[in-house]
């Protein structure tokens, strides 16, 4: 009964910090969650893309760039049932992101056969900063540590449990190359692991590794047939509606070390940014950590040494399997950092979890070294508690106003739709632009705009001003805090929409 209640109340907590003013926490919104939000209202809209592509299994995005899609699909569900909103838009976030804490806890539940140190596992997922900060705002990379998440921890229940939540378990590390590019690097690598690991431990057989092999090959053919058709570019594919596309001018392979030109020289670069965004955890990024928090509290990593160091010193003691796909997880993750170009705090984000597991267990180990007493208990449920709570002050007083006034939000897009929203929506047409290379094509109203005359507007009231008295060739660009607009791209190319209706955020 006493477990339970510890349990309801970290539950709680959890889901409270990360519901607090949602979703207008951050109130201004990212560059790629705005490309989200508008391929999946077209999507629910026309079954296409903003390009015009029929249920795509990758995202043309800006052209060069590209974005996965299983934020966009998920998303495009939420809009369908409950409207075009940014609640919609940064809902489906939260809502798994309380859905991993219940997961989190079980999976260290089954693992240790340990109520007490699935409760502090699961204590440790509701205060982590990467965890919180991830909850509250879109973006389609962080779907990615997720779906691993679910996809391990029904692995191991099939397993240790149930055979038929290994198949379960295929179908989510299949949906899992959906929700980040280096999937396709993670997932293939792990899932070869754990069944070599699983073959010698006598866990598995030929025949259940060759329908986990179909399973998980059928749902991933598509996302797998992008990459070999833009490797060899080759022209787009069709099955059915669904479109696995060419992208001619993307310049994502630039983002991977084994298309880099000079291989040993962006090695040697992405083991300093690896290490770095581990040690550090703050890769300058304001909208993915804080210098001062990180991404799980700096002190974790004494706890993550000596898990790694008592993990090693016993291992041939350690049998069981969730250790090992933790382990791997970890390990895996970290040749993941050094595979990726320019890795950074949301490149790496499949490595949180394994960070957040190891933390809990170090912190464990020492509780165990120290005969549990009953001071070092009482010290570190303090310290974390007043990190916690530092942090929390600090983001809702400080870090989110930071992040809303960082270059890749929109600062002023948001109030800009809200009240065009409000206005006649005949023959008017109205658009954010900024010089940052990706805020260029995400509202607009009823017709193409060839041909429109490109007008500046600067500050709010002069926007309140002038959109009342738009001609039909009029398009306006609002930004409120930079004055000196520049035009990247004056043609803005978005042709493909005719007769839109206003994408209100």
């Amino acid at each position: 009964m006493k477990n339970k209640i510890i349990f309801t109340i970290i539950l709680i907590i959890g889901i409270t910090i990360r519901i607090i003013n949602f979703p207008n926490a951050i109130a201004e919104a990212n560059c790629d969650e705005i490309m989200t939000a508008v391929n999946a209202k077209t999507i629910v809209d026309f079954g296409t893309d903003i390009y015009g592509t029929s249920y795509p299994v990758y995202l043309e995005a800006w052209k060069t760039a590209g974005q996965s899609v299983m934020l966009m699909y998920i998303m495009a569900i939420f809009i369908k049932i409950f409207g075009y909103s940014i609640l919609t838009v940064r809902l489906p976030m939260l809502i798994i992101s309380i859905i991993t804490i219940i997961i989190f806890y079980d999976f260290a539940k089954r693992i240790s056969k340990n109520e007490k140190i699935a409760l502090l596992a699961m204590a440790m997922v509701i205060i982590t900063p990467w965890h919180i900060l991830q909850s509250i705002w879109s973006i389609d990379c962080n779907l990615f540590p997720h779906f691993l998440l679910i996809s391990i921890y029904l692995l191991y229940r099939g397993i240790t449990e149930k055979k038929w939540l290994i198949y379960l378990s295929m179908i989510f590390f299949a949906l899992t190359m959906y929700t980040y590019g280096p999937a396709i690097y993670f997932v293939p690598l792990f899932l070869i692991t754990s069944a070599i690991y699983l073959k010698i431990k006598k866990e598995i057989t030929i025949k259940e590794i060759i329908i986990c092999i179909a399973i998980y090959t059928l749902i991933s053919t598509p996302i797998i047939l992008m990459y070999i058709i833009n490797y060899f570019k080759i022209d787009n594919i069709n099955i059915g509606k669904i479109t696995i596309q060419y992208f001619k001018e993307s310049t994502r392979n630039n983002d991977m070390l084994l298309f880099s030109e000079n291989k040993v020289t962006q090695l040697i670069k992405n083991i300093n940014k690896t290490i770095s965004a581990i040690i550090k955890q703050n890769d300058n990024l304001v909208w993915n950590a804080t210098k001062y928090f990180g991404t799980t509290y700096h002190i974790s990593l004494i706890f993550i040494l000596i898990s790694i160091i008592y993990l090693i010193k016993t291992r041939k003691n350690k049998k069981d399997f969730g250790i090992f796909l933790i382990i791997t997880w970890f390990i895996i993750s970290i040749i993941l950092g050094l595979l990726i170009n320019d890795t950074n705090i949301n490149r790496l984000n499949c490595i949180w979890y394994p960070m957040i597991a190891l933390t809990t267990y170090g912190i464990y180990i020492t509780y165990k070294i120290t005969n549990k007493n009953k001071l070092f208990k009482y010290f570190i449920i303090t310290l974390y508690a007043i990190l916690f709570l530092s942090y929390s002050i600090y983001f809702f007083t400080t870090h989110c106003h930071t992040i809303e006034d960082s270059w890749c939000f929109t600062r002023g897009y948001l109030d800009a739709i809200h009240y065009a929203d409000e206005l006649s929506k005949e023959n008017s047409y109205f658009i954010n632009l900024r010089n940052d290379f990706s805020l260029n094509v995400y509202a607009q109203f009823q017709t193409t705009i060839d041909n429109k005359n490109i007008k500046e507007i600067s500050t709010k009231d002069n926007l309140f001003e002038k959109i009342n008295y738009m001609n039909e060739n009029d398009c306006f660009i609002y930004n409120n805090k930079i004055l000196n607009i520049e035009i990247i791209n004056p043609k803005i190319k978005i042709k493909q929409f005719k007769e839109f209706t206003v994408l209100s955020l």
